[in-house]
């Protein structure tokens, strides 16, 4: 029983991506204005796990893998 209990546990939280209630606009996390989150501007942000957040692991995360984020 103890043994689901920490499963169960473990993927609650290992399944956000970001931790916060609120995110900071697009525009604003993408400093650069290039129209992608690097690694080092997403550092900038608590709590965002970059690698989940990149869905389609091109090393950025555009737009739209952002507004996935804020909908979670």
């Amino acid at each position: 029983m103890n043994k689901c209990l920490i499963t169960l546990l473990a993927l609650g939280f290992s399944g956000g991506v970001i931790a916060q209630a609120s995110l900071p606009s697009f525009e604003e996390v993408d400093a650069d204005a290039d129209g992608q989150i690097s690694q080092e501007e997403a550092a900038a942000i608590d709590g965002l796990d970059f690698v989940t957040a990149d869905t389609n692991q091109d090393g950025a995360i555009d737009e739209e893998e952002y507004g996935a984020i804020q909908d979670q």
